[in-house]
């Protein structure tokens, strides 16, 4: 297999791929262990039990050849071959040993979790790779036995199917991988061309979440009353664990992979759904409720307008009226919705604004504001009464009881009408699309306990501490900028909350798992997702974050604002691409490594000056070790279907193959309950 030096000797050279010898010798021994017996019969021939032990020591050595040749078979078989491999629910559950977790209290959880098949990538596989690149297109170099050979046809339109060079995984021995939980509170990003599996890993990372928080999820919603009196003492970490899935596509086969996962776990009822195609069994999401300060509000929505061009002008306009609202709605104590903000901003402005006066003059002045203001006689004279009440605030109020809230208000109700609605005219059409139907009633609700509606109402900084899922299809196959703009409003809830518990210093809140397909249409023009990357951790938050490549999200944002995704993303997963810039930056993930040459040399010559037998020929062989790319860059154009570079926050740079989870009992509830 391999030169009898190691490989710290200049002198090692590695022959995994050479026509497999050992084969012909097996055979040839295994040929001679039959026939001994058999060419001893009819003739004086040394005794039988002579006979059957010369057998039995070519049978010997067929068997030891054969053990030498099966490796190297199976690893040249895997250079033309691939296959999908299913795995069942049960079997991820017994290896993130999920029963022990929950029943076994003296088990002590070492927090590991699956993440797929595969090998940590090192020199010996680079070197590997390159003899490979080093053949022609078919592999014909590759001589695989003859009764092997019908093993490639009759795979050969899976392998196709799952594409790619199915040799890049097959220069390394693997093993199933398992990940420390800590590794993934750094933040994930996954990237990889459409169809290459990167719906499928988020499956798997999903499901993984929800086995590392099983214990504690099972102890606080009471599945049993065994799990109900281990109850979190405050001093141990907190395992507890909120997952929040924001999927644009819709993927039923993750959605039902999660639900199915919660009811088998005795805690169905805790998935939440939401889809604006099917409005009657969705939850609904009230997406402007939390905020630490009200001027968060105008920095969810304002942002949504987009900066492009001139446009900065016209969304610090509509921020400014935006607060203006917020605030306004916040002093009488109103809640503060999409739908009620974008009344306020167009036909109900008049109204709304009147009514925040009111309020403040009969909290300043008493019930009989009205007598001391003789709006009446203003009122008589066609004064309007918010005329009335923003002048006398002007002259008499504004320095004895100044009030920054009606300040914004007065400013906002005599800012002339056509200058307001030119400048707020690209905002008009995004809270249009956010609150027209579906969208009012699904992410602006009005929660009233005499309403006859049965469909819950999700609130995530109680979801977040209570615990269970929440799994949001975004819809955007019909409408994507409007999927855009509630991906960019869902992650600015999330960061109000972390922003809330980071402010209070909660060290013992659940850990939330986001996982947000398409991140980059949520990148554009939100600051809020970029300090979640950055702070995210320190509140128990860890974001998983799918795009196609680097590029898209440079062109949602920009150069610098890509890179810092990069970098705030301690662990870095692709899939197969083509782009340029993602296979550059996968490339620059791996160290440069030795790579061993061989150059050979021959020559033949005759000299006729001296003699016509006068002949000479020469042949060397030299091998010399340069430094290369570990892993090679076009390398990631090659993946197959389903397979995976990762470079993880722990160091391990890995090769992956990923399994598709599969749930054969969906109906099956854990033996525990």
């Amino acid at each position: 297999m391999s030169s009898k030096y190691n490989r710290t000797d200049g002198r090692y050279v590695e022959f995994l791929f050479r026509p497999i010898y050992e084969v012909n010798t097996a055979i040839a021994y295994g040929i001679g262990a039959i026939t001994t017996p058999f060419m001893t019969l009819g003739a004086f021939q040394p005794g039988a039990t002579i006979s059957f032990g010369i057998a039995g020591v070519l049978a010997g050595g067929s068997y030891l050849y054969a053990r030498k040749a099966k490796p190297l078979i199976q690893r040249q078989l895997k250079l033309k071959l691939n296959k999908k491999e299913f795995m069942d629910c049960q079997t991820l559950r017994e290896i993130n040993s999920l029963e022990a977790r929950i029943t076994n209290d003296k088990f002590v959880d070492p927090r590991h979790n699956f993440m797929g098949y595969g090998f940590e990538w090192g020199s010996e596989h680079a070197n590997r790779i390159y003899q490979v690149m080093n053949m022609d297109s078919k592999l014909t170099d590759i001589k695989l036995p003859f009764f092997i050979r019908s093993l490639t046809n009759a795979h050969q339109h899976e392998t196709e199917e799952l594409g790619g060079k199915p040799f890049i995984h097959a220069v390394g021995d693997e093993t199933e991988i398992k990940v420390v939980e800590d590794t993934y509170f750094g933040h994930t990003l996954i990237s990889g061309n459409i169809g290459t599996g990167k719906t499928t890993l988020l499956r798997l990372l999903s499901l993984n979440a929800i086995h590392m928080g099983a214990k504690e999820s099972s102890a606080r919603f009471n599945v049993n009353e065994q799990q109900s009196n281990s109850k979190h003492d405050g001093k141990t970490k907190n395992n507890n664990k909120v997952i929040v899935v924001i999927d644009p596509k819709n993927d039923t086969d993750w959605k039902e992979s999660i639900k199915q996962e919660m009811e088998h776990l005795g805690y169905g009822d805790r998935f939440f759904s939401v889809h604006p195609a099917a409005q009657s069994e969705s939850c609904r999401i009230p997406l402007l409720k939390n905020f630490v300060r009200v001027s968060e509000i105008a920095d969810r929505v304002a942002p949504l307008m987009g900066t492009s061009g001139g446009s900065k002008t016209f969304e610090d306009f509509a921020y400014e009226q935006i607060t203006f609202v917020a605030a306004g709605m916040e002093y009488i104590g109103t809640p503060i919705r999409l739908t009620s903000i974008q009344k306020a901003l167009s036909s109900g402005k008049i109204a709304f604004c009147e009514k925040v006066l009111r309020v403040f003059f009969e909290r300043t002045l008493g019930q009989d504001y009205e007598i001391r203001l003789n709006m009446a006689e203003y009122m008589k004279k066609g004064v309007e009464p918010w005329q009335v009440m923003s002048e006398y605030y002007k002259a008499r109020l504004s320095e004895t009881n100044e009030n920054a809230a009606i300040l914004g208000i007065i400013q906002l109700i005599e800012h002339p009408s056509e200058h307001f609605i030119k400048m707020i005219t690209s905002l008009r059409p995004v809270l249009t699309a956010l609150t027209s139907k579906p969208m009012d009633d699904l992410f602006s609700p009005i929660d009233d306990p005499e309403s006859e509606d049965e469909r819950r109402i999700v609130d995530l900084d109680n979801l977040m501490e209570k615990g269970g899922c929440l799994y949001i299809s975004l819809d955007s196959m019909t409408d994507n900028k409007t999927a855009g703009f509630l991906a960019r409003l869902v992650m600015a809830e999330i960061a109000a909350v972390s922003g809330r518990r980071y402010n209070n210093n909660d060290k013992k809140a659940s850990r939330v798992a986001v996982f947000l397909d398409e991140a980059h249409a949520a990148l554009e023009n939100n600051d809020s997702l970029l300090n979640l990357l950055a702070v995210g951790r320190a509140s128990s938050i860890e974001l998983y974050l799918a795009t196609q490549t680097i590029s898209d999200i440079a062109a949602k944002t920009d150069e610098p604002t890509a890179n810092r995704v990069l970098g705030l993303c301690n662990n870095f997963i692709s899939f197969r691409t083509t782009d340029p810039k993602t296979q550059e930056y996968v490339a620059a993930q791996f160290s440069k490594t030795a790579i061993t040459k061989v150059q050979n040399q021959s020559a033949s010559g005759a000299s006729s000056s001296e003699s016509i037998f006068s002949f000479n020929s020469m042949h060397g062989e030299r091998s010399a070790k340069e430094m290369d790319e570990s892993f090679p860059m076009g390398l990631m154009g090659d993946l197959p279907k389903l397979q995976y570079i990762a470079r993880l926050a722990d160091g391990r740079k890995l090769k992956m193959r990923l399994p598709i989870v599969i749930n054969s009992k969906p109906e099956e509830r854990a033996k525990w309950l």
